[in-house]
This record gives C-alpha cells, sequence and structure tokens, in this order.
C-alpha cells in the first residue's frame, strides 16, 4: 500500500510553509528599516535592465542682467553605468527532517530568518566595504573582485588624484593619512569648505556628518558630543558640540594589512546625490519542493549594486 505519496509530502510542507514564509517577510522587513544603508546611501529600488547616471560641469555665478539674456556653454561630465550582482543561499530539508523533526516550525521558522538575516547582513557588509576601502579601485569579497568604490571619473572616491575635464577644478583631493583628532576634523572641515566644482567655483559642501568604526567611537563622542572640551584640562567649552551628526558603524574596519582605523566626514545632503544603493531584486524567498528527492529547498536570493558618482560629498582620514 502506497502511504507516502507526493500528495502526504506536499500536504507536510503545507503544514509550516505559511507561518514559516511570513515569519521569513517579517524579519526582512525589520531588518531592512533598521539598516544603516538608509542613513548614508540613496537606496532605491531599480526595475530598469541598466542604469547609468550622467552630469554637466556646472553653472558659474550669475552675470548682470543688461536686458538680454546671459548664455552659458555647459560642458558634458561623466557617465557612470552600474551592473547588479546576484546573491543566494539555500538549505534543503529531506525526508527524515521532515518526519522526525517535531519541533519543526519553530527550528525552519529559525533558519528562515537567519537566511534572511544573512541577506541583509551582505548587503550590509558590502555597504561597509565601499568606506573600508574607499581609497582602493576595487575590493575583494568571497573570491570576486568588486570595483563599486570608483567614482565616476575612474578613480577611487577617496583619493588625491581626482580628475577635471575642464582643467578647472583647483581642489582634486579629499583624503589624508591622519588619524581622528581634533586638529584632524577641523583640518577636514576646511577641506569640505573648500572644494569647487568642475568649473572651478567653489561648492556649497559641508561636513554635518562623522561616521567611525568602534575603534573611533571613543575619540569621536569625545570630539562632538562632549560639553567641555576633550583633553583639556580646565574643561574649556566644546565647540563642535551639536555641530555635527555622528554615525557608529560597527562594520566600518580597517583595511587589511593597516593597524590603524579609518574615518570619514560626509554632506549627507550631497551624499544622498551621488551615494547610491540599487535594489534590482529585494532579498525574496525561494521555495521548491522536489517530489522525487523528498526534499524541501528554502532560500533567499537577491540583486544588488552600489553607485558613487561625484566624490565632493565626503572627505576621509585613511591612516597606515
Amino acid at each position: 500500500m502506497i502511504q507516502y505519496s507526493e500528495t502526504e509530502f506536499l500536504k507536510q510542507i503545507g503544514r509550516y510553509d505559511t507561518a514559516i514564509f511570513a515569519y521569513m517577510e517579517e524579519v526582512g522587513a525589520s531588518k531592512g528599516n533598521r539598516s544603516i544603508i538608509g542613513e548614508l546611501f540613496n537606496r532605491q529600488k531599480v526595475d530598469e535592465q541598466s542604469v547609468a547616471i550622467t552630469g554637466t560641469t556646472g553653472h558659474s555665478d550669475l552675470k548682470p542682467h543688461n536686458g538680454t539674456r546671459n548664455y552659458e556653454d555647459v560642458q558634458e561630465w561623466y557617465t557612470k553605468r552600474v551592473e547588479f550582482h546576484e546573491f543566494s543561499q539555500t538549505e534543503s530539508f529531506g525526508r527524515t527532517y521532515l518526519d522526525d523533526n517535531k519541533l519543526m516550525s519553530v527550528d525552519v521558522k529559525n533558519r528562515g530568518a537567519s537566511m534572511m538575516n544573512a541577506a541583509y547582513r551582505t548587503q550590509e557588509n558590502f555597504a561597509a566595504a565601499i568606506f573600508t576601502n574607499a581609497d582602493q579601485s576595487s575590493f575583494t569579497k568571497d573570491g570576486k573582485s568588486y570595483n563599486w568604490t570608483l567614482a565616476a571619473d575612474s578613480v577611487a572616491v577617496a583619493s588625491a588624484s581626482h580628475t577635471s575635464i575642464t582643467g578647472r577644478c583647483g581642489t582634486l583631493d579629499n583624503t589624508d593619512t591622519n588619524a581622528l583628532d581634533g586638529d584632524n576634523l577641523e583640518a577636514g572641515i576646511i577641506a569640505m569648505g573648500a572644494y569647487q566644482d568642475d568649473n572651478g567655483n567653489q561648492g556649497t559642501y559641508f561636513a554635518n556628518t562623522l561616521v567611525v568604526g568602534l575603534e573611533n567611537r571613543k575619540t569621536a563622542l569625545e570630539l562632538i558630543n562632549s560639553d567641555g572640551k576633550p583633553k583639556v584640562n580646565n574643561n574649556e567649552y566644546n565647540i563642535y558640540e551639536g555641530d555635527m551628526r555622528l554615525i557608529v558603524w560597527n562594520r566600518f574596519k580597517a583595511q587589511s594589512g593597516k593597524s590603524a582605523y579609518p574615518w570619514t566626514l560626509m554632506d549627507i545632503e550631497a551624499a544622498k546625490e551621488n551615494l547610491f544603493f540599487f535594489d534590482r531584486i529585494n532579498p525574496e524567498i525561494t521555495d521548491y519542493r522536489n517530489w522525487q528527492t523528498m526534499s524541501w529547498d528554502i532560500g533567499v536570493y537577491c540583486r544588488f549594486t552600489i553607485m558613487i558618482y561625484d566624490w565632493r560629498w565626503s572627505y576621509w582620514g585613511i591612516p597606515a
């Protein structure tokens, strides 16, 4: 007598799938809402097959109006195209597991939640890799190389060698090798305020956000969140208190081979115009039921990419 048929197999899975998938969706929504990516990146859902951004060199200041219009030729700036990459993970539950696991609902829910956590953790690890490797032309993860650290001028986003199409931009450097302290923070603030656009006009870039890893947390808190001036005996007033926002990111770490820890100053408004996280496919649940092998596969699949257009939203301290 046939006792365990395809119908029984599917019926057994059907006792759990709705609750498990609903829980995975709930975990995914929670992780997505709490992700730091939305704080630092312009995160967008993109359905187009090809994504590219182009811009212009910008206009000079307005001229006195003498009854006729003042015209100006504006040059095309760089065009940046991106390629989306696939990421996935799957776990297979066999006949023995389906038959014998009395706590299957709880166990599979937890395993499914773990995969969903892994999907969002993977995305945040890639986002952090952009910051950690900002002065590199590429970085490697799981044996694959990604050039997501390149700005539209094909130079690493943190570089002293950015390029100018017009040749009129006098500030093409947004990085140093200094550790985070008061003097170096001030130097970065001044440097960002002096950035020029590609026509040589002084920009409107303001350092209003400081991003550090855990190792620089104490120093950063002392610099911008204490009411007394750090490391001064008579507790002078701290001019940086409340001047900018502090983001401590536990995934922002030192590069391999470097012992000191990086830090970043950002104009967060300018960053939202130039630092993009594109979701082609948000983390989605995959489900495959194979009667022939009597196995149930549950997985997560996503496609995304990161794009940096202009570099002037940032100043980088990357010590050796």
